[in-house]
């Protein structure tokens, strides 16, 4: 990048000296931030689809589809919950995939290159943190949009008044965020776990460097949504039926509590489990792979290409 150029040309008798800089964190936030927007446009009608089925166990893809084109048409693909999906999408793939290697190096004293794959699964992991404090109010407004079947809301701002104005700021727009953040530690910890792991397994057969990062990407994707599919599906219906109570019961303000509490959660997830089995706490898990594990791999393609670019590693 800039600073091994600058290192460079102070070694260069022909060239002037330059000041040289030590790299800055802030130096692979462009190319990251790109490759999440593209990866959250492109991955978009996957997630809708995602939402519905998991939400509503037990709702298969077709009969998500055909609920929701009956409901928005086809052009609800990009409109329900557009501005706020891609809004979060980016700044979750951007934050998480942004600080990774930062988290990794302030844990272990060593650069991601130097790690295991239980060492950057870990600071993938930790990245989540910062990511879901700040996705939390997106998240609810998306989902919201997405499940909004009597077309009561009217674009992000006026969801955003709705869910504040009834349940207050941290009733509405961090309703769910225990399920949100075990959802984000556990596929982007499963995700930097794996994909070293699977690109050696693919390496051995797959001579193309383009066509290794697609393959490990989707599969470390898919092992994600493997682990976290259930914390889905659970904070999914959670936040579902939190917010068709803010019409229901406009006036209560519950205590929000529950929305930070391991035990609300886990009972919830017992709950499902009783009454749907281990398939209800996996609805929707082949959409999800189809989401996450294209976002995997998009993501594998992408981010190492646009630093290559930007001239950062």
């Amino acid at each position: 990048g800039s600073w091994e150029l600058a290192q460079a040309g102070s070694r260069d008798p022909h060239l002037r000296p330059t000041p040289s800089f030590p790299p800055s964190i802030m130096d692979s936030l462009p190319p990251v931030t790109g490759a999440a927007v593209v990866t959250s446009i492109v991955m978009y009608p996957a997630d809708v689809i995602r939402a519905i089925c998991m939400s509503n166990p037990g709702t298969g893809p077709v009969q998500a589809v055909n609920g929701f084109v009956g409901t928005h048409g086809l052009k609800g693909f990009v409109q329900q919950g557009l501005g706020a999906e891609i809004t979060r999408a980016s700044f979750s793939r951007m934050i998480k995939f942004w600080l990774q290697p930062q988290v990794h190096q302030a844990v272990y004293g060593r650069p991601q290159g130097k790690g295991n794959p239980v060492s950057k699964g870990v600071a993938g992991a930790l990245a989540t943190i910062p990511e879901v404090i700040t996705i939390s109010p997106l998240e609810n407004m998306k989902l919201a949009e997405q499940l909004d079947k009597d077309k009561r809301f009217n674009g992000m701002a006026d969801t955003a008044k709705h869910l504040t104005k009834t349940r207050g700021v941290v009733g509405g727009l961090y309703c769910g965020y225990i399920g949100m953040q075990m959802r984000q530690c556990l596929w982007t910890g499963g995700f930097f776990l794996s994909l070293d792991v699977f690109k050696g397994a693919v390496g051995a057969g797959v001579s193309s460097p383009l066509a290794q990062d697609i393959i490990s990407g989707f599969m470390a994707g898919a092992f994600g949504v493997a682990l976290n599919c259930w914390t889905d599906v659970v904070r999914s219906v959670i936040q579902k039926d939190a917010i068709a109570a803010t019409f229901t019961a406009p006036e209560a303000r519950p205590s929000v509590v529950p929305h930070f509490n391991p035990a609300f959660f886990f009972g919830k997830t017992a709950e499902l489990y009783a009454e749907k089995g281990i398939g209800g706490l996996y609805s929707g898990v082949g959409v999800k792979m189809v989401h996450l594990g294209g976002s995997g791999a998009i993501l594998a393609v992408l981010v190492p290409r646009f630093k290559e670019l930007y001239g950062c590693k």
